[in-house]
C-alpha cells in the first residue's frame, strides 16, 4: 500500500480528511525545521567494543529530518539520529504512531531536539528510531520489530533499552513485551496517548449506533455516517487491532438498528461482535506493568458541565464550534479534527447499569480525540469497572489504584500535543505552559517536553510509587538537573 492520496481528503465534501488525520496523520505534519542539529557525544574510548559499536552505527541510516519517505516499508527499519558512536551510552528507541513512517523525522523532531539539548540525556542515551508500516496490522510488524529490538540490544552491550512510543506505536512495543525475552530486555516503556484498551472510535457498529441515537437531522446523520464508513473501510487494521476491549463493561447489547434514510446509520450492535478479544489476550499477558510510564490527555468540552449548563452552552457556542472546529476540520486541520472527534466520542452510549453507576450518561468525555483516559493510562479491569471517568473530579479517585509505574493525565491536551504539534485554529486551547498533572497535582507544573524528559532522566526515582504507595515527593525539576532543560519553541 502506497502513501495514497485517498488519505489526504481535504477536498472531500463530507470532510473525510478529519478521520484519516486524527491518529497522528501526516497531512499537516510538523513543519520541517532547518536541519535539526545532530546529537554529539563524548569521544568513544579506544577499545575493541567501541570500535565495533562505531562500525555498527555506520551501517544504520540517519533519520530523515527534512524529507518524507514515500515508499511503504515491508519490514521494521532502524534509524539513528546521528552517526556518533554509541560508546557506553544506552540506546533510546522511539516508535512512531499511525502514518508517522511517511513524515520527516517520523514526527519526533521537536521532542528529539529537546532531549539532545540536555547534557544528562546526551551522556546517557543515544536516540534510535524505528519505521514500520502502520497501515498494516500489528501482527505484520511484530516479529520484525523484535528482530530490530534484539539487534539494538546487542549493539548496546546488552543493556536494557528504554522505549518511547506514540499512540499505536505503544501497542506494538507493548505487545512485543508479551514475549518474555523482549520484556527482560526492556528497561521501561514510555507511552504517549497509547490506546491500551483500544478506543470506542474504532468500534464501528458502536460508533454508528451512537450517530443513530445522537443526531436527528437527516443530513447530519448521513454525513457523519458516510465519513466514518469511508474511514473504516480504508483503515480496517485499526478496527481489527484497536477496537474497544470492553474493559469497563460499557458496550451495550442493542441488536439491530436502522435509519430510515438510505445512507443513514444502520447495523447490528452486540457485545460479542464488538468486543476486541485479541486485545484482551494481549492485556492478560503476565507483564510487570511497573515498567510502564503512561501519558494521557483530554480536551475540555461542554460535556464536562452539568446537563442544564451543557444545553445552554451548546446552543450558545455552536456557531463558534462550527467556525473554529467543524469547518477547519473539513479542511484537514489536525487539531480541529481531533476536537470534532472528541465530541463524537463523548456521546458514545453505554449500558443502563454503567450510566447508573457513573451518575452520568456519557463516560468517555475525558479523551484526547483518539484514546479515552481509561485506555491511555492502562487502567486495570477491576478499576475500570468501578471508577468511570465521566467528570474531571473522577480522576483524583484513581490516585492509589494505578498499576503502572507512573501515569500522568493532562488537561487541554489532545493526541498530538505530546509531540509538540501546535494548534492551527482556535478550536483547541493553546498549550498551557506550565501544565499540571491532574493525577499527581502535588508535583510542580512543567511544559510537556519537560515532563517527559524529567520522567526519562529520573524514572528510577518515581517508578512504582503509584502502585506501591511509596514516597510521593516530586521528581527533580528541570532547574535541578545538571543542565538546564530548554523548552522547544
Amino acid at each position: 500500500m502506497k502513501n495514497r492520496k485517498s488519505f489526504s481528503l481535504a477536498n472531500s465534501p463530507i470532510g473525510t480528511a478529519i478521520i484519516s488525520l486524527l491518529v497522528t496523520a501526516s497531512i499537516a505534519s510538523i513543519p520541517a525545521q532547518a536541519a535539526a542539529p545532530r546529537l554529539t557525544s563524548p569521544p568513544a574510548k579506544n577499545s575493541q567494543k567501541c570500535l565495533l559499536a562505531s562500525n555498527l552505527s555506520e551501517n544504520i541510516p540517519l533519520t530523515p529530518l527534512t524529507k518524507r519517505i514515500k515508499k511503504r516499508p515491508t519490514e521494521v527499519q532502524l534509524f539513528q539520529l546521528d552517526n556518533t558512536p554509541l560508546g557506553d551510552r544506552t540506546p533510546f528507541l522511539m516508535v512512531h504512531g499511525l502514518r508517522g513512517e511517511y513524515c520527516p523525522g517520523f514526527r519526533w523532531q521537536k521532542l528529539a531536539e529537546h532531549f539532545t539539548k540536555n547534557e544528562d540525556f546526551k551522556a546517557r542515551y543515544k536516540i534510535y528510531m524505528v519505521r514500520y508500516s502502520s497501515l498494516d496490522r500489528i501482527a505484520f510488524n511484530l516479529q520484525s520489530y523484535k528482530d530490530v529490538f534484539n539487534r539494538l540490544y546487542n549493539m548496546g552491550k546488552q543493556k536494557p533499552i528504554t522505549v518511547m512510543a506514540l499512540s499505536m506505536g505503544g501497542n506494538l512495543a507493548y505487545e512485543a513485551m508479551t514475549d518474555k525475552d523482549i520484556d527482560n530486555k526492556t528497561q521501561r516503556l514510555i507511552t504517549l496517548g497509547t490506546p491500551f484498551h483500544g478506543s470506542p472510535l474504532f468500534a464501528k457498529e458502536w460508533l454508528t449506533y451512537s450517530l443513530y441515537k445522537r443526531f436527528s437531522w437527516p443530513w447530519t446523520r448521513v454525513e457523519h455516517n458516510l465519513t466514518y464508513n469511508f474511514y473504516f473501510n480504508d483503515n480496517k487494521q485499526l478496527r481489527q487491532d484497536l477496537s474497544w476491549d470492553n474493559v469497563d463493561g460499557a458496550i451495550p447489547d442493542v441488536g439491530r438498528f436502522r435509519s430510515h434514510l438510505p445512507l443513514g446509520p444502520r447495523g447490528v450492535l452486540t457485545v460479542g461482535d464488538t468486543i476486541n478479544e485479541r486485545l484482551i489476550k494481549v492485556n492478560e499477558a503476565p507483564i510487570d506493568k511497573r515498567k510502564l510510564i503512561t501519558y494521557s490527555g483530554y480536551m475540555t468540552n461542554e460535556y464536562l458541565a452539568s446537563r442544564e449548563k451543557r444545553i445552554l452552552e451548546s446552543a450558545f457556542l455552536y456557531p463558534y464550534f462550527v467556525l473554529f472546529t467543524s469547518f477547519p476540520a473539513h479542511f484537514g486541520r489536525e487539531h480541529a479534527a481531533l476536537g470534532l472527534i472528541n465530541h463524537d466520542m463523548c456521546c458514545v452510549p453505554s449500558t443502563k447499569e454503567v450510566v447508573k453507576k457513573a451518575g452520568e450518561p456519557y463516560i468517555y468525555v475525558l479523551n484526547d480525540g483518539i484514546a479515552p483516559v481509561t485506555s491511555a493510562i492502562f487502567l486495570p479491569k477491576e478499576v475500570a469497572r468501578e471508577y468511570y471517568l465521566a467528570r474531571e473530579s473522577d480522576i483524583e479517585k484513581l490516585k492509589d489504584k494505578i498499576d503502572v509505574g507512573q501515569a500522568r493525565v493532562f488537561r487541554d491536551v489532545d493526541h498530538l500535543t505530546f509531540i509538540g504539534s501546535e494548534p492551527k485554529t482556535k478550536a483547541v486551547s493553546a498549550l498551557r505552559s506550565p501544565l499540571k498533572d491532574q493525577l499527581n497535582p502535588n508535583e510542580p507544573s512543567r511544559e510537556m517536553f519537560d515532563w517527559i524528559l524529567s520522567d526519562v532522566l529520573h524514572n528510577d526515582e518515581v517508578t512504582g510509587r503509584l502502585a506501591k504507595g511509596a514516597d510521593t515527593s516530586p521528581a527533580p525539576t528541570a532547574a535541578q538537573t545538571p543542565a538546564t532543560l530548554e523548552a522547544t519553541k
